[in-house]
């Protein structure tokens, strides 16, 4: 048994510091005088269910968070990075998808049953990114201009809900500044807000990765870890610094306590060897992300075309219908166990189904598909070879596809001035012209039977585009006209660079290949239609690749990419029913709305997306998800439009507390689809709404509401009730309503009913005054607490609470 307190006493003030920065890429640093171990894991990815259902005490959520614990524990990772807590302030945010919502409460509420799932299972969760990176366009640089206000109500809210209810070990502050100053510096918000004003405990702070831009200034602020490595902290340069500062000496030794304590809680001092990954594809896990993406996926429209009878012939319809998109990219994309195509899918529940190609719609082109790029060995991929100057061979690999990145995993012995060399067998399909597309941030060359095709330079200052997957801006690429069936052979030689990364140690090169057979648009689209109008019902599967909802970069546009509109236009023209199955993170544009019979938003449902989108379109399962974002008609009614994603480095929240719903609804703006809206194959009637404890209510106290739901319909189904509060007397600037609670009913089949619960603290009825030193209020007054349907719907049931006196709080919750 390990006492930090006491260790912490015995570490010296070099051993302190280098607890403060990572060992290496993933892992903590050890202290072996003391028996600290290094090599603590960390883990990025926080995907799963991507908190787009609504579920009573977020037990789907924890469900997820303990399968992901699992999963860690099966690659020897003690601590994931995540859950992300961001708000979707513009449906464009390139990391939309791996956030919860729009909304505050439920972005808290989603993230604390996660967080739950993963502690109680072993895991410490690191809750993300502390705090306004909502935004991905020069987020290193970007200062985010926001009032005390605005910044407690809606963006540090999900985090104090999060520590309120689930107590998230491990926070990761975000790249940018916050008025002015790197989020990472700010003692007043690290310190003052989270450590002293909400109370938290037992937390270590960690920078993201390469978001540590001073020595003194984030340790003094509370910045506990810098990772990855330690570019300011290494090297003795941090304890070089504490000798000379007596505070600076004092706030180390209190970092390293908070890092021991996290070694301690993530069981790091009994940690045992680490072992090879393991891909545990377990069939609970499999039937828990099944659930978890037909519960999250909304019905949008349906003119009474779904459910489907399984008899029915279905053409399934675009390139995506193939090509499942699970995920979104950057930091938090995947290497699932297997993925679930619609195409397959749908293929496993109904009789008939077709597979018909769509139009291209790659942001990159994507590397070789199964059977067309094969290595020496005629396996799906290519041999790598890495060479010195003088020739000489210093390793060998092989790659699932030609896409090398190499960061800190460079052989040994390679010297200034190597190459590699990336070999593989290219064999088209069909005879055609081919697009070939290479990206790389150095000089590469390649070559088709040994012939030169394209190059790319070297680029300066540019690396961060090639680690973040913004592979166009470092490109080249050709189109040649090839034969099918035929074997090419492929040579791609990349040179060294010794350029280094964020003016850190790291020096990143690597390659990408990509490849793409040239269609003649206009014959996909009558083909598809064709092969739709023959079968009589078309499944539309269209959406964004993890190239495109990504990190790194935000959207210029909501709409689809390619002519995958186009598509959907010509198919709704047609003699054939028409569903559309969207596959993004974020809201789309949709000209074709009012011309298709149903619309499936699945957002990026995981490995099982196939299996879930049948079960929906078959009634296998009622959907039941509603929607955590607001999807407007055009971008320039979204409250953030003028002020996204910024200019000259500097963004103003000037929507200030009308984001997402709260503007639409409080503006009267009118939406394409409203933030909760969701259909279902059934109806519920919600009675005898009553809320107990009203005439008690005071600082420290709680409501507790109950509702009957009844399944009026005709199909088993599941119901969500979203809870809002609404204040009799509405100042300027502030929002007419919030959703403050929200529940869900086990399945109830026809006639069935149901009670469901939901609490009321005083954060409900909460709003913050003066400033940076100010305080929640709970004004005296009138509140009306409202059950509706989706955030723009009339009220189905009221219930008014008076508060006669109002009081003040501080702290995690009143």
């Amino acid at each position: 048994m390990f006492d930090c307190t006491e260790l912490t006493a015995q570490l010296t003030l070099e051993e302190a510091s280098t607890l403060l920065h990572g060992a290496d890429f993933w892992r903590l640093s050890g202290v072996p005088r003391l028996g600290v171990p290094s090599g603590l894991k960390l883990s990025d990815g926080p995907n799963g269910c991507r908190g787009k259902d609504f579920i009573d005490g977020a037990t789907l959520a924890f469900a997820v968070g303990t399968a992901l614990a699992k999963d860690c524990k099966s690659k020897s990772a003690s601590v994931l990075l995540g859950p992300t807590v961001n708000i979707h302030r513009s449906p464009l945010g390139g990391r939309n998808f791996e956030s919860f919502s729009e909304d505050p409460v439920l972005s808290g509420k989603m993230a604390s049953g996660y967080i739950r799932g993963l502690q109680e299972h072993g895991v410490t969760a690191v809750i993300k990114h502390f705090i306004c990176n909502d935004s991905e366009e020069t987020r290193r640089t970007m200062n985010v201009v926001v009032d005390e206000t605005t910044l407690r109500e809606v963006y540090l809210r999900p985090f104090q809900i999060a520590f309120a209810t689930a107590q998230p070990h491990g926070m990761m502050t975000s790249y940018n500044k916050v008025n002015g100053t790197y989020v990472g510096e700010q003692k007043r918000l690290l310190q003052g807000v989270v450590r002293g004003e909400w109370g938290v405990k037992d937390l270590f702070v960690t920078s993201d990765w390469w978001g540590t831009y001073s020595l003194e200034a984030a340790v003094l602020a509370g910045m506990d870890l810098e990772m990855p490595f330690g570019h300011f902290r290494g090297d003795n340069a941090l304890k070089k610094a504490a000798e000379k500062d007596e505070a600076l000496a004092a706030a180390v030794k209190e970092r390293a306590a908070n890092i021991l304590g996290c070694i301690e809680r993530s069981g790091g001092f009994d940690l045992p060897p680490e072992t090879e990954e393991v891909a545990d594809d377990d069939p609970e896990t499999r039937n828990l992300i099944r659930t978890a993406a037909a519960e999250g996926s909304v019905l949008l429209k349906n003119n009474g075309i779904l459910p489907l009878n399984v008899t029915t012939p279905v053409a399934a319809v675009g390139v995506f219908a193939k090509v499942p998109l699970a995920h979104g990219g950057g930091s938090a994309s995947l290497n699932p166990h297997r993925k679930v195509s619609p195409f397959e899918g749908l293929s496993g529940q109904f009789d008939h189904v077709q597979l018909v190609p769509g139009v291209p719609a790659f942001f990159i082109p994507p590397t070789p598909t199964a059977g067309v790029a094969t290595n020496e060995n005629g396996q799906d991929g290519c041999d790598l070879v890495f060479r010195n100057a003088d020739g000489s061979v210093v390793e060998r690999r092989v790659l699932r596809r030609p896409w090398l990145t190499c960061l800190d995993e460079y052989p040994q012995n390679l010297a200034p001035g190597w190459t590699a060399t990336m070999t593989f067998t290219l064999c088209p399909q069909t005879t055609g012209e081919h697009l070939l597309f290479m990206s790389a941030p150095s000089k590469a060359d390649l070559y088709l039977d040994d012939r030169l095709i394209c190059s790319t330079l070297a680029t300066p200052n540019r690396r961060e585009d090639f680690l973040q997957a913004r592979l166009d801006l470092l490109s080249t690429q050709t189109t040649l006209s090839l034969e099918g069936k035929r074997n090419y052979r492929v040579r791609i030689v990349l040179q060294s660079n010794e350029e280094l990364l964020y003016a850190t140690s790291y020096k990143l090169n690597g390659v990408y290949f990509g490849f793409l057979k040239q269609t003649e648009e206009s014959d996909v689209i009558a083909s598809a239609v064709a092969t739709a109008e023959q079968l009589g019902t078309a499944v539309v599967c269209v959406g964004h690749g993890n190239d495109y909802e990504t990190e790194g970069f935000d959207r210029e546009t909501m709409s689809l990419l390619g002519k995958q509109d186009a598509l959907i236009h010509a198919l709704a023209k047609s003699s054939a029913k028409v569903i559309v199955a969207i596959y993004t993170g974020s809201p789309i544009s949709m000209p074709w709305l009012d011309e298709v019979d149903a619309v499936v938003q699945c957002f990026f449902p995981g490995q099982e997306l196939g299996h879930s989108l049948a079960d929906i379109l078959s009634g296998k399962v009622n959907p039941s998800g509603r929607l955590p974002v607001t999807i407007p008609k055009s971008v320039e009614d979204t409250p953030s439009f003028g002020n996204f994603p910024g200019t000259n480095e500097t963004v103003h929240y000037e929507e200030g507390l009308l984001v997402g719903y709260k503007h639409y609804v409080t503006e009267d703006v009118e939406a394409m689809f409203p933030f909760g809206h969701g259909l279902s194959y059934t109806a519920f009637a919600l009675s005898d709404f009553t809320i107990a404890g009203v005439e008690s209510f005071t600082a420290g106290k709680q409501l507790r509401a109950t509702v009957t739901v009844t399944n009026t319909g005709s199909r088993p189904g599941r119901h969500t009730v979203l809870a809002f509060v609404s204040p009799a007397n509405v100042a300027s600037g502030r929002p007419v309503l919030s959703l403050e609670a929200f529940g869900k009913t086990r399945i109830l089949v026809p006639g069935d009913s149901a009670t469901v619960k939901m609490v009321f603290g005083s954060d409900a009825f909460s709003q913050w005054e003066g400033g940076s030193d100010g305080h929640w209020r709970v004004h005296e007054g009138e509140y009306n607490v409202e059950l509706r349907d989706h955030a723009a719907a009339p009220p189905s049931q009221t219930a008014t609470i008076v508060v006669a006196r109002g009081w003040t709080w501080a702290g995690l919750s009143g």
